[in-house]
């Protein structure tokens, strides 16, 4: 697999996202050592000083190893994840990761007045408005995930209906109409049950599980201001997670 040049203005964004597509598309069989810092960031037309920002994060979530003296390298366990944390994805590419054909529905377009902590969190007046936009997506037509995405009406210059949302994901819309750009997001994980889950989403009605493992993600733009919150209800039964860890264990001498 080839290293393309990366045109954008956000490059720093990217950097790491690409790299990680690159390592992943490797062929294992042949030499699983990455180029010198100087040479990636020739080939992705971006400094070294980002290649290396990149790279940072890429060992710290354990997708390659450096060896003092010898270089950076793959780390073949970590490419046998098929479904890794790290980095988001959309969400019918992770179902097909796990072995699925995948589709989704848009269930619903709602405007209403937001709650307090979406208030402040996105730092909306008094008077404005939230778009939710709530999608329900199949692993070979069983339900297997909920997408409940939270923004302002005000970030887009349209009215939001299933017309315009068409195929589209909330990245797009955010993206065509709003000009933001998603580049990073925070999350916190809890599990739920039936009944919850029920309660808090339209769809929760039609999953076949009685738990769910939820995502609640503050989304930020390419400025780093939070744009967007979300939910995220998935069926582990159809999307199992895995996460490679470099342990950051203090060594006592023996």
């Amino acid at each position: 697999m080839e290293i393309q040049s990366i045109a954008s203005a956000n490059l720093s964004s990217l950097v790491k996202d690409h790299l990680y597509q690159y390592i992943r598309g490797l062929d294992q069989k042949d030499n699983m050592k990455l180029p010198p810092e100087n040479q990636l960031g020739a080939k992705l037309g971006v400094s070294r000083v980002t290649v290396r920002r990149a790279l940072d994060e890429l060992e710290k979530e354990g997708i390659i190893i450096r060896i003092h003296g010898r270089g950076t390298f793959v780390n073949p366990e970590a490419l046998k994840i098929q479904v890794n944390l790290m980095p988001g994805e959309e969400f019918t590419h992770l179902i097909e990761k796990c072995g699925y054909k995948a589709s989704f529905e848009v269930r619903d377009i709602r405007r209403r007045k937001p709650d307090n902590k979406t208030a402040r969190l996105l730092e909306l007046d008094t008077d404005e408005e939230i778009y939710e936009v709530e999608k329900l997506y199949f692993a070979d037509h069983h339900p297997a995930i909920i997408s409940i995405d939270s923004f302002a009406c005000s970030l887009i210059g349209v009215e939001l209906t299933k017309d315009v949302m068409g195929k589209k994901s909330v990245f797009d819309i955010l993206h065509q109409y709003g000009r933001s750009f998603i580049a990073r997001d925070k999350i916190c994980m809890e599990t739920m049950n039936r009944r919850e889950m029920e309660q808090s989403s339209l769809c929760g009605k039609d999953m076949e599980c009685d738990s769910v493992l939820v995502f609640y993600g503050e989304n930020y733009n390419q400025d780093n201001k939070l744009v967007m919150l979300d939910r995220e209800y998935y069926d582990t039964n159809y999307v199992k997670f895995s996460l490679m860890r470099v342990k950051n264990i203090r060594r006592t001498e023996i």
